[in-house]
């Protein structure tokens, strides 16, 4: 009996960056509980030539994902992919004649369409990855209403790593720390009055303790007895004042608690689509 590999192979080819089909191969793979998997790219191939030179550095077993513009270029990976033994699958043709049937319109076969408009997705992200860094931890206080994202809360509730992964989805986020004792600046306020999605984050005290200290082992350093910022008691009213302030100003609180920051960011997504619809 055939021993299976090691290691399943998927290539995605395209005419463009390959950042279409990649994330659309990403999200299928999200789904599965597989942890070695080779993705290969292969961007900007648009002639026959380049795609034959491409499929020759692929042997069995290979699913190959790609999206062409071109007819042609389809037909030939079609062929090719049937003569060689590997699998494909191409992930813009069974949504075309749906699409130009209801819009009564033809495709452009027009090569790097989709290249373009990665372009100008990758120019807003690093905008909003600019906007991100310069307002993390309560920097820049005084432009809060350019941001599309406010995220609150007490020290170590994973702010800043979310507000980057948002970032990199194009979303300009401002991180406000909230400081026991003090109140937040009105400027957030303000923010929330003129539109901005304004949410806080929470988490459980004691999950909330065990990382303040851990933090304090990776810095090489110990609490002492009255050290507030580790002390279970005042951690948990700085968690109630922090809710108690959201309540207040009707913000929308998600808990992080052993949440990875891909799951949160999404909740925190749902909320701000669901306020714009």
């Amino acid at each position: 009996m055939k021993s299976r590999p090691t290691s399943e192979r998927i290539a995605v080819i395209s005419d463009g960056t390959c950042e279409t089909a990649e994330n659309y191969v990403r999200a299928i793979l999200a789904l599965f509980n597989k942890s070695h998997i080779e993705l290969s790219r292969f961007p900007r191939v648009r002639q026959e030539g380049e795609l034959i030179r491409t499929l020759d550095q692929l042997t069995p077993p290979f699913l190959v994902v790609y999206t062409f513009a071109t007819e042609q270029l389809r037909k030939t990976i079609w062929s090719e992919i049937k003569k060689r033994g590997l699998r494909g699958y191409d992930i813009l043709y069974p949504a075309l004649p749906l699409f130009a049937e209801f819009l009564e319109s033809t495709p452009t076969e027009k090569q790097g369409n989709l290249h373009t408009v990665e372009a100008v997705n990758y120019f807003d992200r690093m905008e909003a990855v600019e906007y991100t860094v310069k307002h993390d931890d309560g920097l820049r206080m005084g432009d809060l209403q350019d941001a599309n994202i406010i995220l609150t809360g007490v020290s170590r509730t994973s702010k800043t790593p979310t507000s980057m992964y948002l970032a990199h989805r194009g979303y300009r986020v401002a991180n406000v720390p909230l400081v026991p004792g003090v109140e937040p600046s009105g400027t957030i306020i303000q923010a929330h009055d003129a539109g901005v999605s304004v949410i806080l984050l929470t988490i459980e005290a004691g999950a909330l303790e065990r990382i303040r200290r851990s933090r304090f082992r990776r810095l090489g350093t110990a609490p002492n007895h009255s050290d507030t910022y580790v002390d279970l008691k005042t951690i948990v009213e700085e968690l109630e004042a922090a809710h108690q302030l959201a309540r207040r100003h009707k913000w929308p609180i998600i808990d992080v608690t052993n949440k990875a920051v891909e799951e949160t960011a999404s909740e925190i997504l749902l909320l701000v689509d669901s306020k714009e619809r």
